[in-house]
């Protein structure tokens, strides 16, 4: 296969799987259809103007979807100040009434979690009901009843009041506990008048949701009226709402409530999950490269077994394809699907998910759960990786003004060794009876890397005096996320027993540039001539010192640059278990010598441009 033959497998693949490699070109294909203009020079009102237009988001749970536009007016404004014409009304005896009957809800809403998720997400209620119990909240709401205060005055003053004080702070974990709040008073409200549920039986199908603000206990009601997706307007995505979406599988996307304004209910909406896009009143362009992907729509996971046991090129080269996951659903559904392994189980999963840090015998049975479930095949557990975006609502983090580059990572562990050893003695103990396989994210040295090993080692002493069974000869990996690892890959490799290559975050370091800003959006290159070589800079490493390496993040389930990965030395990809069977398939029909030339090119190409040309991708270049 030449190397032309090889940029242009996206189209050939595309007659045998429509759905394919679509998702990655139609990205390429509708860019023009970001920055819409009308005939007075002006940019069209989604859903008003009738115009076609894309609006770019943030993508929460993947999904591609179809439906037409539901808006739904903010969760919270029950909560405004004010006093309710029929306040008075109410008893102190209806206000434990409804106390009770948000309890038994809670309760409900975890039992039908459990039943339908093998993962421990009911514990995100576990919040809701502390809360629900907590003497400083509804005892002293209960308290300004007896006063003479009226009943929804009460509740509203007290959630007020915690809430301004939560407010104040501009950690996520406040953010998060202030939802938790207004979602109790929210269900406490619903409840005193007799309208909790109300419009559960209202059938969604065929309706994409905008609204500014979701609550966790919203999501459940959602499944349940069959909604096709939703977008989120306003407040950001809270990580309990962003697990609750990708676990029940329903698609989300964030986006600036000022670029929804036009979309009003019955605006036709395409909704591209995967990478964030929103195109308004689609048109037969759109439609015609989408269709392939809302066709499969219900399908997109393979049926179990259709991922082959070995990935081969055409001419015979091995490439290992593992999943990247965080769920212990999802790690049935990895090998249900035949995957090789988990390359990446993100164990920070659970600990956001947890109404307080996992004790040692509470991790102890989730990793167990993961190792019983992939039954022998390899998992590759991250160690927390918390910080930036990802910090628990229960946790007191001080406030950062640059989180991305802050306490993160190993930083974060070596800062609170407790949480790390606790991790790593669960971790041990549960695979005494099998391998173990230890990555470290956001390693900057090698002192960073032996000072992780210590700890390791410490606890295998400990665990062994005590008698406890363990696994003793864990292997002990490094990530490689940032420009200064590249720079000691060589050493990284030489004391690590394998690595892996963070691509999301190397990017985002070596190219300094927030993946998640929208104003710096076109700054954020992967084929940059600078990242192609750091990666080869790794590879090299790897193979002097006989290590296994691995790459994950969106690289890796970039159908565009697989090809060039694969050139550069690449043998391992982890990606998500949905897009396994895309890249196994892209890979099967390339050939290995190809793929080596297009990656010699393209690491000899100094500039974006030259190398854009080379793998056919449309990109507009900032100045600097």
């Amino acid at each position: 296969m030449s190397t032309q033959n090889l940029k242009n497998t996206a189209r050939s693949l595309a007659v045998g799987d429509k759905s394919l490699l679509a998702d990655e070109t139609i990205r390429q294909q509708t860019k023009d259809l970001t920055t819409p203009v009308l005939s007075d020079g002006t940019a069209p009102r989604p859903g008003k103007d009738g115009e076609q237009c894309a609006i770019t988001g943030k993508p929460v749970a993947d999904g591609i979807v179809m439906g037409t536009a539901v808006v739904i007016a903010a969760l919270t404004d029950s909560l405004a100040d004010g006093t309710d014409k029929d306040a008075a009304t109410y008893t102190l005896a209806d206000f434990r009434r409804a106390v009770r009957l948000t309890s038994e809800q809670l309760h409900e809403f975890q039992q039908r979690i459990r039943e339908g998720i093998a993962e421990p997400i009911s514990n995100i209620f576990d919040s809701h009901l502390a809360i629900l119990d907590d003497a400083a909240f509804t005892g002293e709401m209960r308290r300004r009843i007896k006063g003479g205060t009226a009943v929804q005055v009460a509740i509203k003053e007290v959630t007020n009041k915690f809430v301004s004080v939560f407010s104040r702070s501009t950690s996520l974990g406040f953010s998060e506990k202030c939802d938790d709040l207004n979602d109790i008073a929210r269900r406490l409200l619903a409840n005193l008048a007799h309208q909790a549920d109300v419009g559960m039986n209202t059938d969604y199908h065929g309706r994409i949701l905008v609204t500014p603000l979701l609550f966790p206990s919203d999501m459940l009601r959602i499944l349940a009226q069959r909604a096709e997706g939703i977008i989120l307007t306003t407040g950001g995505v809270t990580a309990h709402i962003s697990i609750l979406a990708q676990s029940l599988e329903i698609p989300m996307v964030f986006a600036q409530a000022n670029l929804m304004e036009g979309v009003t209910t019955g605006t036709t909406l395409l909704m591209d999950a995967n990478h964030g896009t929103i195109y308004v009143n689609p048109g037969d362009n759109i439609m015609a490269r989408y269709g392939s992907l809302l066709e499969t729509r219900g399908r997109e996971l393979p049926t179990e077994g259709a991922i082959e046991p070995q990935t081969c090129t055409r001419d015979g080269h091995r490439i290992h394809l593992l999943a990247a996951i965080g769920l212990v659903s999802e790690a049935s559904a990895t090998r249900q699907l035949g995957a090789e392994g988990v390359g990446l189980y993100r164990s920070e999963m659970s600990f956001l998910i947890h109404n307080g840090f996992p004790t040692e015998d509470e991790q102890y049975t989730l990793y167990r759960k993961v190792m019983e479930e992939m039954e022998g095949r390899e998992i590759v557990f991250r160690t927390l990786d918390l910080g930036g975006d990802k910090i628990p609502e229960y946790f007191v983090a001080s406030e950062e003004p640059n989180p991305f580059l802050g306490l993160r990572g190993m930083r974060f562990a070596y800062r609170h060794l407790e949480l790390f050893n606790t991790q790593i003695r669960a971790l041990l103990r549960a695979a005494h009876d099998r391998p173990l396989k230890v990555l470290f994210p956001l390693i900057s040295s090698v002192d960073s890397l032996r000072h992780a090993r210590e700890l390791v080692e410490a606890a295998i002493r400990d665990l062994k005096a005590a008698h406890v069974p363990h696994q003793s000869q864990p292997a002990l990996g490094a990530m490689i996320e940032l420009p200064c690892a590249v720079g000691i890959a060589d050493d990284l490799a030489a004391e690590a027993d394998f690595l892996s290559i963070g691509s999301n975050d190397l990017v985002q370091h070596m190219l300094a540039v927030d993946r998640t800003n929208e104003q710096v959006a076109d700054w954020y290159v992967p084929w940059h001539p600078a990242i192609l070589r750091a990666i080869r800079a790794v590879v090299e490493a790897a193979r002097h010192h006989h290590k296994p390496l691995s790459l994950c993040g969106d690289m890796a389930q970039d159908l565009t640059l697989i090809p060039v990965l694969v050139g550069i030395g690449i043998t391992a990809l982890t990606v998500p278990p949905r897009r396994i069977l895309r890249v196994q398939r892209l890979i099967q029909q390339m050939d290995a010598a190809a793929a080596e030339e297009l990656a010699r090119k393209a690491l000899a190409a100094p500039t974006l441009a030259e190398i854009s040309e080379l793998l056919n991708i449309q990109h507009s270049f900032p100045s600097s």
